[in-house]
């Protein structure tokens, strides 16, 4: 497994990831550039308003209702407290847009800012916003929209996502003009260019355009992205329009409908009866008969990038407070076995949601040895533990979670436990898991480049009823030290030191077992479908300037 392309690609991925931390370092420069300092170059496109030139062909490819079958629906349209897995990528693809993404190659792309510089000690980063960017209200984004966007995240009554990633690291944000936002940092963090790129950490909208406190919406405020909202119907469907001033050329297509069709099964009968045009989370069993040819006008790529999974406990529980319990619920769990019944075999085993094979694993499998099944350990450290027999709720989403809660279920009764199955439909999932309605659960994550940019939040101390990050409630000030001290690292070869004594306290707390990566994943689409790429991390786009649905079109 290790030697796949989509695995070397991942490991490649780290030595980028360094790369541009390391580059960080080396830009103090004090006036900006054109190019994303402090980074490697990326395209730099040239804006474009919808009353502009448009791509070459665009007439004759314009209009057309995209129904894009999914997995999970979009459990919120909420810009900031929702914003992964399937919520992320109907978001990103579609309404709303970081200040820069990350490409397919690693580096950091212009979006809402034209380039950014840090100052000398990089404890200050100076952003310079792209101008003649619409909302989709018609109201042009400036840097008050920015200023407002990261303070209202920052506030923990606001229950934003990105706050566990924020607010350690900013100290104030300030708009310099109309056009110009310095962030003013707690010491040096060489990683923020990185952290703010993606819009599960921050997106920017009108301010003001949310209240205070407001944690759950029914329309969203307005975004920047290619289409704008119409509708959202809980476990149904989320609609969006073309936005014809998009300030990169407006799309194509006229419409998408995102549709909730849990069953791989019905998406993929779905597609070959052209009720939907593209599906995503596809079993490889399906994907294998397209690739033989049994199955015609239909094309499949693998998403290898996107299916890590580890099973969560939630340590406010009576159950699962006892650190015995939880590690007799790990030994109780053999990893192996639910890759099987799962996910066909296919995968990579490893502690973390790093790529198999990579420094980081390497680390692991030195400091966090994997705790291999053990049943007999299970039953005596069950039996010592202050487990009385009470049920367990097991939570797992519809559809894709089903396979793997039969699984599990049936390895935990084996050890003892009292297993209580929920299925749930995966916005009630989502919810649930936010509020801590759970005792375990599984739950998933991709590689986005470093381990603890990618995790750290899931980890940090958060407070409030609501835990939109650290899901299991673990909660140790020390580790929060540990990651904010990595966080001001710029040397890789520090940063694996302390990514060890990170990994090692995570390993010794038991909240939790990971399985690993599952290599089960497909997108599919019909052969009329034209344009639509990815980088195979389960997200709707390839780059962040090209492909994906922005592009899609249809042939006739």
């Amino acid at each position: 497994m290790n030697d796949s392309p989509s695995v070397l690609r991942a490991v490649g991925a780290v030595v980028v990831g360094v790369l541009l931390i390391t580059a960080a370092v080396a830009c103090g420069a004090e006036e900006p550039t054109a190019a994303p300092t402090p980074t490697s170059e990326g395209p730099t496109p040239t804006p474009r308003a919808g009353a502009g030139a448009l791509p070459e062909k665009w007439a004759e490819r314009e209009g057309g209702t995209l129904i894009f079958g999914t997995a999970k629906e979009m459990s919120s349209p909420h810009p900031w407290t929702t914003t992964s897995s399937v919520d992320k990528s109907i978001k990103r693809s579609t309404m709303f847009e970081p200040l820069s993404d990350v490409a397919l190659d690693g580096s950091l792309v212009p979006i809402l800012a034209t380039s950014w510089v840090g100052n000398d000690d990089l404890s200050a980063w100076t952003y310079h916003l792209r101008e003649g960017v619409l909302f989709h209200n018609g109201d042009e984004m400036t840097s008050a929209d920015v200023v407002w966007s990261v303070n209202y995240i920052m506030d923990p009554d606001n229950a934003g996502r990105g706050h566990g990633d924020l607010a350690p690291i900013i100290a104030s944000v300030e708009a310099l003009d109309r056009y110009t936002v310095r962030f003013n940092m707690n010491g040096s963090q060489p990683s923020l260019p990185l952290i703010i790129s993606e819009i599960g950490i921050l997106s920017i909208i009108p301010a003001n355009a949310l209240e205070p406190g407001e944690v759950r919406v029914s329309t969203p405020p307005p975004g920047t992205g290619p289409f704008k909202f119409v509708e959202w119907v809980p476990a149904s469907r989320t609609v969006v329009v073309r936005f014809d001033d998009y300030w990169n050329g407006k799309p194509y297509l006229e419409k998408i409908i995102f549709q909730l069709i849990s069953s791989a099964v019905g998406r993929a009968n779905a597609l070959r009866t052209r009720e939907i045009q593209i599906a995503d989370r596809l079993t490889p069993i399906f994907a294998g008969r397209v690739q033989r040819g049994e199955i015609g006008a239909i094309n499949v790529k693998a998403a290898n990038l996107s299916g890590y999974r580890m099973i969560d406990f939630n340590v406010d529980t009576p159950v699962f407070g006892d650190k015995n319990v939880r590690l007799a619920a790990i030994y109780a769990m053999d990893m192996q076995k639910l890759l099987d019944e799962a996910y066909f075999g296919l995968g990579a085993l490893v502690s973390m949601p790093v790529p198999p094979g990579s420094v980081w694993d390497e680390i692991l499998r030195d400091c966090c040895p994997r705790r291999v099944a053990d049943l007999n350990k299970a039953k005596e450290l069950l039996a010592a533990s202050s487990y009385a027999g009470e049920p367990v709720r097991l939570l797992v989403n519809r559809g894709q979670g089903e396979a793997i809660g039969e699984s599990l279920s049936r390895q935990l009764r084996e050890a003892g436990f009292n297993i209580d199955l929920l299925i749930v439909e995966s916005g009630v999932y989502d919810e649930r898991q936010t509020v801590g309605d759970f005792d375990i659960n599984p739950s998933g994550g991709s590689w986005g480049g470093d381990p603890v940019l990618d995790g750290g939040p899931g980890w940090r101390c958060e407070e409030g009823e609501r835990r939109l990050r650290n899901q299991n409630r673990y909660c140790d000030p020390v580790l929060d030290e540990l990651m904010d001290e990595y966080l001001r690292v710029p040397d890789i070869e520090e940063r694996t030191v302390r990514f060890r004594e990170i990994a090692t306290r995570l390993y010794e707390s038991a909240i939790r077992k990971d399985m690993g990566w599952n290599f089960t994943r497909f997108y599919a689409w019909t052969d009329n479908v034209k344009g639509f790429e990815t980088k195979g991390d389960g997200g709707y786009t390839r780059h962040p300037l090209g492909g994906g649905l922005w592009r899609v079109y249809f042939e006739e």
